[in-house]
């Protein structure tokens, strides 16, 4: 039972309260996945790769909770879209960095996310537009894409065709010479 005296509060601290509970979700999640990359058993991984999946869970709706207190907090969307991501949730991914950057056009964490997305939807062309915008916005977040195109090359996905995988490291031998 609250105190009589006890001040509400606004919808901008609930959002923001919501968002940080989302941040620790996620933190969560990343140490999981940590677990999932360097267990040698698959039975571990697949415990591990579940957790994560549930903190992700955890994360999207405390970034969902913090837009709906503050509808253009901007962050939440890409982190919403980052855990959606995670979670194989492309298409909703995809809608929560295009709402992010409809409102902060400049924002490199949700450039840099999204391109993840394309990559792992074998959309070469946006991936390379992405990485472009990020060395002329933010050449840190440009490396981040660089890195995770690397690993995305090292253990391509089941899906990604022999012709997207030639695509992407082709491309990446390209911007290496620039």
């Amino acid at each position: 039972m609250k105190a009589p005296n006890a001040e509400r509060k606004s919808p901008d601290q609930l959002a923001i309260e919501n968002y940080n509970a989302g941040l620790r979700y996620r933190d969560k999640a990343w140490k999981h996945q940590e677990k999932v990359a360097t267990s040698t058993r698959e039975k571990d991984r697949s415990k591990y790769q579940k957790r994560a999946h549930k903190e992700f869970e955890k994360a999207a709706k405390r970034y969902r909770a913090a837009i709906e207190y503050q509808s253009e907090f901007y962050q939440a969307h890409a982190s919403l879209g980052y855990a959606l991501k995670e979670m194989g949730e492309f298409d909703a991914a995809l809608t929560a960095y295009a709402r992010s950057l409809a409102l902060r056009p400049q924002y490199t964490p949700a450039i840099e996310y999204l391109a993840e997305t394309h990559l792992a939807l074998g959309e070469i062309d946006k991936v390379t537009r992405a990485y472009s915008r990020l060395v002329e916005l933010d050449p840190v977040k440009a490396e981040v894409l660089l890195t995770a195109i690397n690993d995305w090359l090292a253990k391509p996905p089941e899906n990604a065709s022999g012709d997207v995988v030639k695509q992407v490291s082709d491309w990446l031998d390209e911007a290496a010479g620039n």
